[in-house]
């Protein structure tokens, strides 16, 4: 007999009762924990499986009715979702603390920001908290991604969400990520820019990017997020952060670079193309460098990548991106029907206020561009409608 919890899940404030008593978990409950032994996951054994299972549980019990989004219209492909439970494993992140989120937050800060429809996803280090670690990485991210569907399955017009993937262990990582396109309803998948050290075009990654590629009802999104940058020394990872700064104030420009470069030099890009890329922050320093990498390859093998900037990727506007930093995106002629609108919330630390109205003031659009910014782009890059 399992001992009774009581958690706090849906964020500060949010409590729920008791999930385990004497007559065991939920049918539903016990459904997600059959499924992922299914796939070699052993949840319960996971020393975060009760609080993570109070946390799905949760999300039944809360109403939506008393928010009014009726004029409300953007999509945000960049926005975080934190449960309580993940803030305590990862009380930090890119070194500044974890932020505290809550569904009635969220909620509340679409309202005020104009947003109809969040994607939510997982901020760094997503299931990567224990290296080395596979049966912790994989349960965690099932537990999260059962989360996420939840709150999609419980607000199916304001919520969809990105997969949590479980690399370096690309045997987990594909089975994830067919389970949560097929069964969880995910809209894509997250990636960081490397998993415990190994960058996005890493060849033990190939077998996942061939999975992905072979998927029916492609081509499937997959985000590209910044995290701390990690290599191994003898055999330790370390995180390679070269200045004094926090990895999140710095090394996450460069990290963003780092992981296109890698995707375009090992031929990930090209090789795999019904896969595509939404990349955080309007590409972060990679436009810095793009010329300076592509001019000295192969003529044919640049004109190759250059077309995949221009149409296997997508670029969102999270954070104060739009006062210049763009620019230098539409300087290689990236179309204008690749830029999304996205908020970073609640990490961002630039008031989200601004940062519209820089796309708003922006007179380089034109208010059709500026229009589909907000909500076109998105569901051209699903190859969806939202309602």
């Amino acid at each position: 007999m399992r001992p009774s919890v009581t958690l706090g899940l849906l964020g500060p404030g949010f409590v729920t009762g008791v999930i385990c008593s004497s007559h065991g978990y939920s049918p539903r409950i016990k459904e997600i924990i059959k499924k992922a032994t299914k796939d070699g996951i052993d949840l319960v054994s996971l020393p975060f499986a009760a609080a993570g299972i109070a946390t799905i549980e949760a999300v039944g019990k809360f109403d939506i009715g008393q928010y009014d989004f009726s004029n409300a219209s953007y999509v945000d492909v960049h926005a975080h979702a934190v449960p309580s439970f993940y803030r305590e494993l990862v009380p930090t992140t890119g070194g500044f603390p974890t932020p505290n989120w809550s569904l009635e937050d969220q909620l509340k800060f679409m309202i005020e920001n104009n947003v109809a429809r969040s994607i939510l996803s997982v901020s760094t280090p997503g299931s990567a908290v224990v290296h080395g670690n596979a049966q912790y990485s994989a349960g965690l991210a099932r537990i999260l991604n059962e989360w996420l569907a939840e709150l999609r399955r419980k607000f199916p017009k304001r919520f969809d969400f990105y997969a949590v993937i479980p690399l370096p262990y690309t045997e987990f990582a594909i089975k994830e990520a067919k389970y949560a396109l097929k069964s969880l309803g995910a809209l894509g998948l997250g990636l960081l820019t490397n998993h415990e050290g190994g960058y996005l075009g890493s060849p033990t990654f190939r077998p996942f990017y061939a999975a992905i590629n072979a998927l029916p009802e492609g081509p499937h999104v997959c985000m590209i997020h910044p995290t701390i940058p990690w290599m191994k020394v003898n055999g330790t990872d370390v995180i390679s952060n070269p200045t004094i700064y926090p990895p999140g104030m710095v090394e996450f420009y460069f990290e963003t670079a780092r992981a296109l470069v890698d995707l375009t030099l090992s031929g990930t890009l090209t090789n795999f193309t019904n896969i595509r890329y939404h990349i955080s922050h309007v590409g972060g320093s990679f436009p810095s460098v793009e010329d300076r990498f592509l001019r000295s390859r192969d003529p044919v093998q640049a004109a190759a990548a250059k077309e995949a900037y221009k149409t296997q990727l997508w670029y969102d506007s999270a954070g104060p991106t739009y006062f210049a930093q763009v620019k230098g995106l539409l300087g290689y002629d990236i179309p204008k029907s690749q830029l999304v609108f996205g908020t970073d919330y609640p990490y961002s630390q630039f008031p989200q206020s601004l940062s519209t109205q820089a796309i708003l003031d922006a007179d380089f659009l034109t208010q059709a561009e500026k229009s589909a910014i907000f909500v076109e782009n998105a569901e051209d890059m699903f190859h969806t409608h939202f309602h």
